[in-house]
Formats: structure tokens, sequence, C-alpha cells
């Protein structure tokens, strides 16, 4: 190791045991205000040498290591006195301080043995000072969770970081079950083709689970931090472009525990706004000949859909009723894991059903095998028909069948929403969706 590599790392020792030192001097100088005991005696100068003292470590540590772990050892001998005697004489038992100060050594000793990159290093060292320096906002947080927010995000973590990673990403069919295979061999072969279909792919299957919880979670955090009515219409926006159909299933869900629904309706609207502007994407990116027909249809939907959105915006609902929806949500969970499990099921029924009716049916029953498809979402029937579209079929032709799916996966979300929220909600989100359908019909009729 060269004199200017290690000038270099000690000089960024000193730098980042400086900054380490301030913010706790200056956090030691508010505390010594509220506590006439108390002096401010860890700071700049302190969490500097200690910073150096942990480089100098380092480099006895490559041909002296005695010499270096004797140093270590003394260091946190006098830091456990320090601490006892601090602690008996200001009677503040925190150990804060003194963790960052342990950090501050080993921050010199990884500097100088280059044990991770000093890129980590510095970044590690960012988060140490936000975490110290953020200490009162952190306690206001803390204090705020409740046990059924806790238990909440105890339950998501189990599902998205447990449960998910460990799940097979394959689609199995019944021809993976053993023995099924050889039975087959009997069958006709409109049959084997059937048994062939992909059933189930457990990863995906789970991953509806996920995102359903995962929007409840994340629209219970944003109402919390920004409000009831912003906090969902975020978690709608960004759902939205992910799964409009799981997305409106949270806020289905969500309607049962809260006696003012509109601002979830504008939440629903605005996920399946965004699926619109999503399907367009993907439509331009594949046929973009298809995607010039299908704009006035496209502008229809959008603009029926805005202004609906504004309409619940702006609709007032009583506040004779915070009270009992206060009380109402305090007795319902955050996550709604059987509803959301109901709802995966039922996902997986359909999906089944529908890759079954694309065999059946085929070329020729085309639209019907569209809408099909279309009950568990639009990204898959709308691919297959943009192919086609100016080749197996005209233009005019893969309009209709996009209103068609269009027009199934409203529904579809419609009849889910009867299923599993409140009867409410479910009627005005249904006559909502009628709007966009009637307006979609429209936009075929007299512009395309």
């Amino acid at each position: 190791m060269d004199i200017a590599h290690i000038g270099s790392r000690l000089f960024l020792a000193f730098v980042l045991g400086a900054v380490l030192g301030l913010e706790r001097e200056l956090n030691e100088q508010k505390t010594a205000t509220n506590n006439p005991k108390y002096s401010a005696v860890l700071g700049i100068r302190s969490f500097s040498l200690v910073t150096a003292l942990g480089a100098v470590a380092g480099i006895l540590s490559f041909n002296f290591m005695p010499f270096a772990l004797i140093l270590s050892i003394g260091f946190f001998l006098m830091l456990i006195v320090f601490y006892y005697l601090n602690a008996r004489f200001t009677n503040d038992h925190g150990i804060t301080t003194g963790v960052a100060v342990i950090y501050s050594f080993v921050i010199g000793l990884i500097l100088m043995t280059d044990a991770i990159p000093i890129q980590l290093t510095l970044v590690l060292t960012i988060i140490v000072i936000v975490l110290l320096s953020q200490k009162s906002r952190i306690k206001d947080v803390v204090r705020d969770i409740n046990i059924r927010e806790l238990n909440a995000f105890i339950s998501f973590a189990i599902l998205a970081v447990v449960i998910l990673p460990f799940l097979p990403n394959a689609s199995y069919a019944l021809v993976d079950i053993p023995g099924v295979k050889d039975f087959l061999r009997n069958l006709t072969p409109m049959m084997r083709s059937l048994a062939q279909v992909d059933m189930v792919n457990p990863f995906k299957l789970w991953l509806v689970v996920v995102l359903i919880t995962g929007i409840d979670l994340v629209g219970h955090i944003l109402e919390r931090t920004i409000g009831q009515k912003k906090g969902w219409l975020l978690a709608s926006m960004a759902g939205g472009f992910v799964s409009s159909t799981a997305t409106t299933q949270s806020l289905a869900q969500e309607s049962r525990n809260t006696t003012k629904t509109n601002h979830l309706l504008a939440a629903a609207v605005l996920a399946n706004l965004v699926s619109f502007f999503q399907i367009a994407f993907v439509i331009i990116a594949i046929n973009s000949t298809f995607f010039a027909h299908l704009i006035p249809i496209l502008l229809c939907m959008i603009f029926a859909s805005f202004f609906i959105l504004l309409y619940f915006l702006k609709i007032r609902e009583g506040h004779n009723i915070e009270v009992h929806e206060n009380i109402e949500q305090k007795q319902s969970s955050i996550i709604d894991l059987k509803a959301a499990l109901k709802f995966a099921s039922l996902f997986l029924v359909i999906s089944i059903f529908s890759k079954i009716a694309l065999i059946i049916f085929g070329q020729s029953g085309f639209l019907a095998a569209t809408g099909i498809g279309a009950l568990i979402g639009l990204d898959a029937v709308m691919i297959n028909t943009s192919q086609l579209a100016g080749n197996s079929i005209n233009y005019t032709f893969a309009s209709l069948a996009f209103i068609i799916a269009n027009t199934v996966n409203l529904g579809a979300k419609s009849v889910y929403c009867f299923l599993t929220g409140k009867k409410q909600f479910a009627i005005k989100f249904s006559l909502s969706m009628g709007i966009v359908i009637i307006s979609s019909l429209l936009g075929f009729l007299f512009f395309t």
C-alpha cells in the first residue's frame, strides 16, 4: 500500500468521522439544553479521532495483527467505561451515540483494509447519518404505528418476501402430472390438446395475491401520510400500470371498510384510465397502423373516464359519518387475505376456462375467444389481435374485437366488485364502466 493511497483513505476517514461527529454534536447540544447534567462531550473532534484510530488499526492489521487487535480491544474497553460513567452521571441509557462511535471506528478500519467497496462504505455512512438525524421523526412514526398496521406489514412481508420468491415460475398442465401422459395416449386429439393447456403458474398466481394485498397496504400508507383521497389515487395510478383488475378488486374490498366510497370509485376509474394508456403502448409497439385505427375509440374511452373521474373527485360526501367510519376501520384489517385468495382462485378458474375456449373455438370463433380471454385481462388478447390485424383480419374487424374484449373486461371487473365489494361501490363502478363502454361503441360507429 503506497503513501498516497494511505493518505487519501486517512483523509476520507477524518471527513466521514467529522460529518458523523457534527450530527452527534448538534444532537447532544440540543439534549444538553433540556438536561442540566448533560454535557456535550462527543462531537466533531471525538468522532474524527475515533475514525482515524480505526484507520490506524487497519494499517497495522497488514503486518502487525497483534498490535491491531490490542488497539481495537483497548478502544472498545475504553468505550464501555465511557458509556458506563456517562450513563451514571446523566441518567441517559441510550446507546445510539455509542453505536455511532463504534461505526466510526469500523469505517476507518474498512477504508484501510478495503473489506467492502468504498462506494458501499459511503452509502452506509450516509444512511447512518440520515437515521441519526431523523431520530424525532422516526420516533413519531413508530409511536403512531398500531398493532393492526404492524400485523399488516408482517403479513405482506410473509406473502411477498418469504413465499413468493420460492414458488416455481413455470406453467403446469395436466400432462405434467405423473401417469397422466400415458393415459392420454388413448384419448382423442382434442382431449390431448386440452390436457396440454397450461393450467397454473404458482408464481404468477401468487403474484396476484401479492398485488392485491400490496395495493391495500400502499393505499393505507399513503392515506395516512398524504390523506385519504390523494393516497388511494396515487396507489391506484401505480397499480393500473401493473394490473387494473387487481387494483379494482383491492379497491372493491376496501369499500367494505368505509361508509364513503366516492374517493375509492375515483381511484378505481383512474386505475382503468391508466390501463387504457398502458394497452395503447402495447398496441402501438406491435402494430402502429392498427393503433391509428383505434385512436378515435381510445380517445372516447379516455375522455369518458376522465370526466367520470372528475365527477367522483368533485362530489361531496357527508361529514356526519366520520365517527362511524373510524370505528369500522379500527375493527377491520388492512390486508384482506381471505378476499385476495378468493379472487386468485376465481382468476385461476377464468384463466383455465379462457385457454380451453381458445383451443375449442380456434380462429373460426375469433371474437368469442377474444371475449373469453379478456375475462382476465386485455394484454394477451390485444397482443394477439394486433399481430393479426392487417394480415388475417382487417382493421375494422380488429377494432370490433378490441371493443368486445374491453367490454367483457370491464364487465368482468364489475362482477368482481359485486362479489367482493360494497353494493353501493359496485353499482356506481358498473354504471361508470357502462358509460365507458358506450363511449367506445360511439367511437367505433361514428369515427372509424
